[in-house]
């Protein structure tokens, strides 16, 4: 196929364009990726320089020494994801970097604590309630065993607070074993009812 001459020119022309924007694109990539180089060592200099006065900012706050470790490789790591680095400045950058972290580590502890706490309360006022209930369900029960003849509450208290068989009541007692096993059941059933009764069941 045969160019015409001007359509030739526009296409030299174009080819000619292309192939200096992928040489200017391939100088940028390098030229990122030399200053990309040139920070990493700056970061790294300067970390080896710095590292205990910035692992100090946070063992200041009583923070665990392994944690403060973790801490100080975060600061350098959130440096290193800057596209601009002024190596007179990068002390003062890394020093802010750290008090800001300390900040939003002690603030994190602050809110677990108060979480762990707020839970822990819960708890205790839920046993609170609960032992509140217990003797709410005691004093209905005793003042039905008061309200009861003296032998069937004496049967029912051998029973429930002393854990007598029906054998050892009756022997107690002076009653047949069918006898007691009676009262043992119609007590039952009166304490149940009012417990049933003063719980809204």
């Amino acid at each position: 196929m045969q160019l015409q001459p001007k359509i030739f020119v526009v296409y030299l022309y174009a080819l000619n364009l292309q192939l200096k924007q992928m040489k200017n694109r391939s100088n940028t990539n390098t030229m990122e990726t030399t200053i990309q180089k040139k920070n990493r060592e700056i970061i790294g200099a300067t970390y080896h320089k710095i590292r205990h006065e910035i692992f100090s900012i946070f063992r200041q706050a009583g923070i665990e020494e392994n944690i403060c470790e973790d801490l100080v490789q975060d600061v350098f790591l959130k440096i290193l994801g800057l596209d601009v680095i002024i190596e007179e400045q990068l002390k003062g950058l890394a020093v802010y970097i750290a008090y800001q972290k300390r900040i939003d580590y002690l603030r994190h502890i602050a809110f677990i604590r108060r979480a762990k706490n707020d839970c822990l309360w819960r708890m205790e006022q839920s046993y609170t309630n609960t032992d509140a209930e217990v003797k709410d369900i005691l004093h209905v029960e005793m003042s039905i065993v008061s309200r009861m003849s003296e032998q069937d509450a004496k049967v029912y208290q051998l029973m429930r607070f002393e854990n007598k068989t029906a054998d050892e009541i009756a022997l107690n007692c002076g009653l047949s074993k069918r006898a007691v096993e009676s009262r043992i059941y119609r007590t039952r059933q009166q304490v149940r009812d009012a417990v049933r009764r003063a719980i809204g069941f």
